[in-house]
């Protein structure tokens, strides 16, 4: 476990507690040493093995604190990085992956989603609003998942939602639901209103399935989804789960 110090309180906190036993240390070991002697002799000597520690030990341990702090601080930020999609805040893809591994226990679905016609909103409104419109997915998406399962950005405007220990419809309603609401819930850019749509393929996951062939199959139902005309989900049945959108 690393040691955290990551506010100027524990800082100083730390520091002060690192003098008292700098200090106390050689006053009592010399104080003992010295028990036999005069006071007037004792004190003076008292002071200096004190007086040492004090000025030297609280400076040095508040800049090595300093500087473990700005360590500390460096470290979380390339940890939430690597472990996040900085644009949206869902999960990175390799975060994503390497958490679906790890909750791939008891099975459940996978769903990859795309978002439609993507490239026109760039070359419309301009890739600020395209950022705008990664974070309004991003957002829908997190807000119907909820607890059901995690979101992550595989890259681009392609988007993926694992659903652990969960029921095919339940599963086929929730994605479902995403689409719906995007479709019907615009976002407002620079006083335009833009809707976005999305394609996705949901697939069960097979235990004991190589994750590589999950994403595959997963990915050949987008495929499909977007050869159907967009704006629908595509599960294993080769059904248009279009209609139950409004559920």
């Amino acid at each position: 476990m690393r040691f955290r110090v990551s506010t100027w309180r524990q800082v100083f906190a730390i520091s002060t507690l690192m003098t008292a036993l700098a200090v106390a240390v050689p006053l009592i070991v010399v104080g003992i040493a010295l028990w036999p002697m005069p006071l007037q002799i004792k004190i003076p000597i008292l002071v200096i093995s004190g007086a040492i520690p004090l000025f030297i030990t609280f400076p040095i341990s508040v800049f090595a604190l300093h500087m473990l702090k700005l360590v500390n601080q460096t470290i979380t930020t390339l940890d939430n990085l690597v472990k996040f999609d900085t644009l949206t805040g869902l999960l990175s893809r390799m975060r994503f992956l390497q958490l679906m591994e790890e909750r791939r226990t008891k099975g459940g679905y996978l769903a990859i989603i795309d978002a439609d016609f993507f490239k026109q909103v760039n070359d419309t409104h301009g890739h600020e609003a395209g950022d705008d419109a990664l974070k309004h997915i991003a957002q829908v998406m997190t807000q119907v998942i909820g607890n059901s399962g995690f979101v992550g950005r595989l890259g681009g405007e392609e988007f993926a939602i694992y659903l652990p220990s969960i029921a095919h419809q339940q599963a086929k309603l929730l994605i479902a639901q995403v689409g719906s609401i995007l479709r019907n819930q615009s976002f407002t850019y620079r006083g335009t209103e833009i809707i976005i749509t999305i394609s996705a393929g949901l697939v069960s996951d097979h235990l004991g399935e190589d994750q590589a062939h999950l994403l595959r199959r997963a990915d050949m139902r987008l495929y499909k989804a977007k050869q159907n005309g967009r704006d629908r989900v595509e599960t294993e049945e080769g059904l248009d789960e279009k209609a139950v959108s409004a559920a």
